[in-house]
Order: structure tokens, then C-alpha cells, then sequence
């Protein structure tokens, strides 16, 4: 993209992705992991080249380093971010949830995410005895693993910090974080190899997926490649709940078998595991048209209308009228008079002109 100024040409760093939306773009910098709020005629004018440039435009640009003028046969060199994909395994995350009455063989799990080539584990431990119960198995049987990162959700309990000090003096090798639910007060450990973080959060329910929010906008190169060819909820990820039910991750109501009777691998060969791995952004029903696609987390579990393509029905950001939910003046996609029809999405822009004029002028 790239306008005209004195015969150069303005082109923006190919770490610098616009991102147009319904009522206004962004102007994402990978790099610095930073994003800008923009018009969408200043994407327009990227796009079609004027015969004068835009001071305004143009300014912006340079004043924050998203771009910069250059002699045409220079801009016809230089190369845009390459967006391919491949995935480092068949499985990259995980999730198990263990709790007292769960029997299935944790260590014969463990061995299977290794043969798939998992990096990173997260192990949602929803009672006390669960953790006092596989804490030291899971540290015993991940250390010869793939996995590089395990985060660790307890509860809290009277007797948790006497389990951990006596449970962690060797070092965990793949352990990352613990977070401590359900806290009321806080205790320190002795330790430099991971983070222990308390939180005040009463229990760990399947139903607090899925919430969509400002706060969770990480812009990063990694991650929008990522989120640009595959769904940056569910693809390569794999779930064990509870009872030992397999699925896409713990919130998903569609399970898969039971890992004492069905391998990930035989999960993985069937085609409806991985059915929505490829809905991006891109694809899904009014996230298509929102300027925080590129980096905006989903949801799969928790969607508008229950559709398999809907928006996060988690998410309070409305793009066609630029309001976030509780600001003033917002108005949810149904009041504004938006339908999804057939896998489309019927906009009666009149209308949301009309609003858009009331709240903006």
C-alpha cells in the first residue's frame, strides 16, 4: 500500500499490517507490538495512489515510524511480510482438567502429547486433592517431553504452600506458572523458576471461556501469522476434561472418545476434529468487518446465535458503530438492525449511517 509525494512513493514497513474495517481501520505494528486506530480513508489513500499526498496521512505515518517515502524502484523491491504458516506439531497445546474422581492414566496422556510434538500444557486442577494427588506425577513423567511450558491452575487450600515447598524442591524443569484460585491471601515460595500469581477468582468453569477483550490484544508477529491461516482458538490444540473425555478444548460441548479407549492420534485422523481449525477471522460473521481482527482472540465454544461461523457471543465490541459494551451509546449488531443470513451478513447501512451520524456527528 502507498501514496505519492515528489515521485517517491510512501510505503508502509512490512511489519506494519492495515487492517480496514466496517467503520474505521488499524494500523498494525508487529515490531513494536503496538496498534493504531485510523480512518479508513487514510487506508484508502495507501491503496490508491494520489497524485499529492495527504500531509495529515502522511505525517502520521512518519511522525510514528510506520513507513517511510522511497524512489519507486526501491518500493518495487522491497517484499511484504510472508505470511505462510507451518506448524512446528500436530498438537502445539493442551489442556487437561484432573479432579478427585478422575482414573484415567495421566503419565499414558503425557506420553501421547510427546509423540505429537506438544510445547505447551496447561493443567487445570479443580480440587485440592487432584493436585496433592498428580502434582508429583506430572512432574516426574513431563520432564522427557516436548513440552516446554506448563501452567498449573490450583485451588487455593490451608496446605497448599507445605505441598508445594515439599513437592517443587527439585526443580520442575517445564513449569511455568502457577495460579492460585479461589485466594483470599497470598504466601510466598522460595523459588526463581516460575510465577506464582493468586487470584481471587472463586473456581475454574468451563462456562469462563471465551470472553473477548481489550485487555488480551497482543500484537505480535507470530501471532497474527498464526491467526491468518488458522482459527487462533482451537487449531492444534487438544483437550482431556475431567472424565477423561477428549475434545477440541474443555468448553466444547462435541467430544471425541475417552483416552482409555481412543488414541489423539485416531482423533486426529478423523475429519471432524480438525473441521474448524481453518475459520479465521476472515470468516467468521461480523469479525470479518471488525479493525481488531489481526489481533483479537476467538472462541469457538460460546458463538452468536450458537453459529458455527458467529462472532464470539463473549465479545461486547460492536465494529459497525466503534463502541465497546457500557460506553456510551452503545448499541449491540441486533439493535443496530444487523441479521445473519445464510452464512452472511445482512447490513442495513442506512440505518447504522444514520447512528453513526447521532453518535459521532
Amino acid at each position: 500500500m502507498n501514496a505519492i509525494k515528489n515521485g517517491q512513493v510512501l510505503k508502509l514497513y512490512p511489519n506494519v499490517i492495515p487492517v480496514k474495517g466496517y467503520n474505521r481501520s488499524m494500523l498494525v505494528d508487529l515490531q513494536k507490538a503496538a496498534a493504531h486506530l485510523v480512518p479508513n480513508d487514510l487506508v484508502d489513500y495507501l491503496e490508491y495512489p494520489a497524485v499529492s499526498a495527504v500531509e495529515e496521512y502522511t505525517n502520521f505515518i512518519i511522525e510514528n515510524e510506520l513507513g517511510l517515502f522511497v524512489d519507486r524502484e526501491i518500493a518495487a523491491c522491497l517484499t511484504p511480510l510472508p505470511t505462510d504458516y507451518y506448524p512446528a506439531s500436530k498438537i502445539n497445546n493442551a489442556i487437561i482438567e484432573l479432579d478427585k474422581n478422575s482414573s484415567w492414566s495421566l503419565p499414558a496422556v503425557l506420553d501421547q502429547l510427546d509423540e505429537l510434538g506438544t510445547q505447551f500444557l496447561e493443567v487445570r486442577f479443580l480440587d485440592f486433592y487432584s493436585v496433592v494427588n498428580n502434582l508429583r506425577l506430572l512432574q516426574v513423567f513431563s520432564n522427557e517431553t516436548t513440552i516446554e511450558s506448563i501452567q498449573l491452575l490450583v485451588p487455593f487450600h490451608k496446605d497448599l504452600k507445605a505441598l508445594l515447598d515439599s513437592s517443587l524442591n527439585e526443580r520442575f524443569f517445564r513449569l511455568s506458572t502457577i495460579l492460585v484460585y479461589n485466594a483470599s491471601e497470598g504466601f510466598e515460595l522460595e523459588v526463581d523458576f516460575y510465577k506464582l500469581v493468586f487470584t481471587g477468582q472463586e473456581a475454574v468453569s468451563q462456562e469462563h471461556c471465551g470472553n473477548i477483550s481489550r485487555n488480551y490484544f497482543r500484537p505480535n508477529t507470530q501471532s497474527y501469522i498464526r491467526s491468518r491461516n488458522y482459527n487462533s482458538c482451537l487449531a492444534h490444540k487438544i483437550s482431556v476434561d475431567k472424565n477423561g473425555l477428549i475434545a477440541n478444548c474443555p468448553s466444547m460441548n462435541v467430544t471425541f472418545g475417552h483416552v482409555d479407549h481412543t488414541s489423539f492420534s485416531e482423533v486426529l485422523a478423523g475429519n471432524d476434529f480438525q473441521k474448524k481449525w481453518g475459520l479465521t477471522k476472515d470468516k467468521i460473521s461480523i469479525c470479518s468487518v471488525c479493525e481488531f481482527r489481526a489481533i483479537c482472540t476467538d472462541c469457538r465454544a460460546f458463538t452468536m446465535d450458537n453459529a458455527e461461523n458467529g462472532k464470539p457471543s463473549k465479545c461486547g465490541y460492536n465494529p459497525f458503530i466503534s463502541l465497546w459494551k457500557g460506553e456510551e451509546n452503545y448499541l449491540s449488531e441486533q439493535d443496530c438492525g444487523i441479521r445473519i443470513e445464510n452464512d452472511g451478513i445482512f447490513i442495513p447501512e442506512e440505518k447504522i449511517n444514520e447512528i453513526n451520524t447521532r453518535i459521532w456527528g
